[in-house]
């Protein structure tokens, strides 16, 4: 297994994503740079580009959140897409991209352990809209960014997973984790290679995505939709000013927004919102006789 994101072309199995490929040791931030790529005249990137980095001095999350990306520990990477007039509405493509993830982990789990996923599938979960848990607690988080030129749209799709990190800052504990403190406690567990992740991730990632733009969220409904971490529990969905408004989250709109009750009974959608859960989430299913997921029928 391998650390070293330069030795991603030998692992790739996709036709596009991660074919054209540009790594620093160390960078401002992915997305940043993948953006100024693709508005390159002279130069601009293909369909597919890849960015990625062993540290972000400058990472971001949503809302401009600060992603701390500490140096060769995990992995940060942004995927340019040119999807052109897509058939269908975009507006759910970090919903897309959280089944990639999540997808592209079991797969890298799987190929990293050959007796068997060390967790159960169930403990990876998704938290509408952009980020990936794992035991409950955050793993992985989305950053999706868009321009638009005349009648077609360019988008960039940030992505960090937490790989090796063992330490977070006090902000974030009890409430973050990685591969690494979950799978350290478990007999025979092994962390995929940041390389063998990335690999994985870009396959299961290009399959949806293919999906996704042709026939929009209901494509991809049923591979988010059992995971979602929020449906059918008090929630508070906190607005652009900080406010937390508490609300019952019902489920999911064709176009991938979420239906909400508040308190007073009036029903309405979000479509684009930080979700905190109002209760403590079930315990997931124990790790000690894990069962792997297979793909869905039509997958590669």
């Amino acid at each position: 297994m391998s650390d070293d994101l330069r030795a991603l072309a030998g692992l790739l199995t996709t036709r596009r994503l991660g074919r054209v490929h540009e790594h620093h040791a160390s960078i401002a931030s992915t997305n940043d740079r993948a953006l100024a790529w693709l508005g390159d005249a002279s130069a601009p990137a293909p369909d597919g580009a890849l960015v990625s980095a062993d540290a972000q001095t400058a990472g971001r999350g949503r809302r401009g959140r600060a992603w701390v990306s500490p140096p060769g520990e995990d992995l940060y990477a942004s995927v340019i897409l040119r999807p052109g007039a897509p058939a269908a509405g975009f507006e759910a493509v970090a919903l897309a991209v959280g089944v990639g993830l999540r997808e592209g982990l079991l797969r890298a789990l799987a190929g990293a352990n050959t007796h068997g996923l060390p967790i159960a599938a169930s403990e990876l979960t998704l938290k509408w809209p952009n980020d990936l848990l794992l035991g409950g607690r955050k793993l992985a988080g989305i950053l999706c960014e868009s321009r638009v030129r005349g009648r077609e749209i360019e988008l960039v799709i940030g992505f960090g997973v937490n790989v090796q990190r063992r330490r977070f800052p006090p902000e974030l504990d009890g409430l973050a984790t990685s591969l690494a403190l979950t799978l350290a406690p478990l007999e025979r567990a092994q962390v995929p290679g940041r390389a063998e992740l990335l690999a994985a991730i870009l396959h299961e990632l290009e399959a949806v995505l293919e999906r996704f733009f042709v026939g929009g969220f209901p494509a991809i409904r049923p591979r988010y939709e059992p995971h979602c971490l929020v449906l059918g529990r008090s929630v508070a969905i906190e607005d652009p000013d900080g406010v937390r408004r508490p609300a019952t989250a019902l489920g999911l709109d064709h176009d991938g927004a979420l239906r909400v009750r508040d308190h007073a009974g009036v029903e309405r959608r979000v479509e684009s919102a930080d979700v905190w859960l109002a209760e403590p989430a079930p315990a997931p299913e124990p790790a000690r006789e894990p069962t792997p997921e297979p793909t869905p029928a039509g997958d590669r």
